[in-house]
């Protein structure tokens, strides 16, 4: 049998396919989807130039598990959960064959859990073409703040970021960001982008926020997490959950599915690496 010639596919060709395939699925089952992040966005509001590794969609929250369930029954493997995906529980990753990953969000970090934050958003929504499908995405608005929100997540602030500096400046299109935080409940994530976290010290995330951007212990950032829970029940959980290991992230770090053995190894040793945490901060402790 003759072998059939195979090509490349350049990374920004498959991710843009992976997106139309998405809100495909989003068309089909009548779900609400923004397309965000990367090459769904302008250049000026793409935290790599290159647009990114992946396709991130923002789906209706009401609407997740609908939209879910079509995006693994057509062929798409998840990752990770929401709830073990991230210290927000955003998102959950997929791996599809063909098309790459994409990470299904079911809020945007530092913005408020609930349709009526994406009611905001979605009511501001644009349209652009992406493998020829039409997908929605944010405003230059919307895409400004999910910028700054993804960028001071990721510890940048004004002081270190020109591009956070220009737009926290600009009273046209900075004026209008301002103005969508309080609607869409970024005012955390915002304080946190233009470094003034001690502004907000006293909501429930502040020490969440300080710990993904700022402070990089893990035992803060779970003591953190328990904080910014809406609720005792939702606390309590969290705190049950803690010990517990993130299979799904050793499978992916260790490319198998990991042995028992694996994941007892990994048990004990995230308890030794919390002691060690522990002790280098106690007042006095090795720094």
């Amino acid at each position: 049998m003759q072998d059939v010639p195979t090509a490349e596919v350049p990374m920004e060709v498959r991710i843009e396919f992976a997106h139309a395939a998405l809100q495909h699925l989003a068309d089909r089952e009548g779900v609400d989807l923004l397309h965000i992040k990367g090459i769904a966005f302008e250049p000026l509001w793409r935290s790599r130039a290159s647009g990114g590794s992946d396709a991130d969609v923002l789906v209706r929250p009401s609407q997740v598990k609908r939209f879910v369930g079509a995006v693994e029954a057509a062929g798409w493997r998840r990752r990770s959960r929401f709830r073990t995906g991230s210290p927000f529980g955003h998102a959950q990753t997929y791996w599809h064959d063909h098309l790459g990953y994409a990470d299904v969000h079911r809020f945007f970090p530092g913005t408020r859990p609930g349709d009526a934050a994406f009611d905001v958003l979605w009511s501001r929504r644009q349209v652009r073409d992406l493998a020829a499908v039409g997908c929605p995405v944010p405003d230059e608005v919307g895409q400004a703040l999910v910028f700054a929100l993804n960028e001071a997540r990721n510890g940048a602030t004004v002081r270190t970021s020109p591009r956070l500096a220009e737009l926290a400046d600009d009273p046209g299109l900075g004026g209008e960001v301002v103005a969508l935080v309080p609607q869409v409940g970024a005012e955390v994530g915002w304080a946190a982008a233009l470094d003034e976290l001690d502004r907000v010290r006293d909501h429930r995330e502040h020490d969440l926020w300080h710990a993904v951007s700022r402070d990089g212990s893990r035992v803060a950032e779970w003591r953190a997490r328990v904080k910014a829970q809406p609720t005792v029940l939702h606390k309590v959980g969290l705190v049950v959950r803690a010990p517990m290991v993130n299979t799904e992230h050793l499978a992916n770090t260790r490319g198998h599915e990991p042995t028992a053995w694996e994941v007892a190894v990994e048990f004990f040793d995230r308890g030794r690496r919390a002691a060690v945490e522990l002790w280098r901060a106690r007042p006095g402790g090795p720094r």
